[in-house]
C-alpha cells in the first residue's frame, strides 16, 4: 500500500493532494499539461522534495529517503535510455548499481518474456521505438522495484504501435506482479489499462474511483471532458 499527502507551492502553481494506491494495481494519473502529474511522480521517486507532507509505503514514511534506498523506478518521457550502454549492459546496469551479485537466472527470465535475446549487443541508435520501450521496461523489472512510475512514455507514438505497448505494459504488470502509476494526458490509455483512475487539474485532485464510477458519477471541469472522451472512445472500441 503506497499513502501519499503532498504540498509543493511555487509562485505561480500549488500542488496539495492525498491519494492511496493498492498494491498490485494499475493506476493512471491523467490531466492536462501542467496539472502536476510529472511532479507528483518525481516527489515519489525522490527527484524532487515536497515543502510538506508523507510518503508511506507498506507503513514506512520513506519521504527523506534517497531515490536508490525507496525501491521504486521511474520512467521519464524519454525513457532514460542510455546511449552509450548496449542492450545487454543497460539490463545489467540495476545490479551494477545496486552492487548485487548479477542473478543469472533472474536476467534470463527477463530476457526470454520482454523477447530481447536478438538485440542484446545492439545500441540504442540501433533500436525501433517499440524496442526500446521493452528494453527499459526489462530494465525496470530487474531493478525488482516495489512501485513501478511511468510518466507519459507513449507520446508521439502511432495508434498500432501504442496499443501494442499498453497491451505489453499491462502484461508485464501481471506477469511480475508490479505495482504500476502511470502519467498520461491521453484517454484511450486509461480506458486500455485504468484499474483505478486519478484525474488532477491545477495541483488538485478532482475524481478519484474507478472507470465505472467515473461513467456514473457526475463531475464538472476538466474530468467531465475526460469522461466524455472516455465515454466516446468505449463506443467506438
Amino acid at each position: 500500500m503506497l499513502k501519499v499527502s503532498l504540498k509543493k507551492k511555487f509562485k505561480d502553481f500549488s500542488l496539495d493532494i492525498s491519494f492511496e494506491i493498492s498494491d498490485l494495481s494499475y493506476n493512471f494519473l491523467l490531466g492536462p499539461s501542467g496539472s502536476g502529474k510529472s511532479l507528483i511522480l518525481k516527489i515519489i521517486a525522490g527527484f524532487e522534495m515536497p515543502d510538506n507532507g508523507e510518503i508511506l509505503l507498506n507503513g514506512k514514511d520513506i519521504s527523506m529517503l534517497p531515490p536508490e534506498e525507496r525501491r521504486i523506478v521511474y520512467l521519464p518521457q524519454n525513457l532514460g535510455i542510455f546511449p552509450h550502454l548496449s542492450v545487454k549492459e543497460q539490463l545489467l546496469y540495476p545490479f551494477i548499481c545496486q552492487k548485487k551479485q548479477i542473478d543469472e537466472e533472474f536476467l534470463r527470465k527477463i530476457v526470454k518474456e520482454f523477447r530481447l535475446q536478438s538485440l542484446l549487443d545492439r545500441m540504442p541508435n540501433k533500436l525501433s521505438q517499440g524496442e526500446k520501450q521493452r528494453v527499459v521496461l526489462a530494465r525496470s523489472i530487474l531493478a525488482r522495484p516495489k512501485i513501478l512510475l511511468i510518466d507519459e512514455p507513449l507520446t508521439g507514438l502511432d495508434f498500432h504501435l501504442k496499443m501494442n505497448i499498453l497491451d505489453f505494459l499491462k502484461y508485464a504488470q501481471k506477469k511480475f506482479h508490479l505495482t504500476v502509476i502511470h502519467v498520461t494526458h491521453d484517454p484511450i490509455e486509461a480506458l486500455k489499462l485504468a484499474e483505478h483512475l486519478f484525474i488532477i487539474e491545477s495541483g488538485r485532485i478532482k475524481f478519484n474511483g474507478t472507470l465505472k464510477k467515473l461513467f456514473h458519477e457526475e463531475i464538472d471541469g476538466f474530468a467531465s471532458e475526460v469522461k466524455r472522451q472516455l465515454v466516446n472512445l468505449k463506443i467506438l472500441l
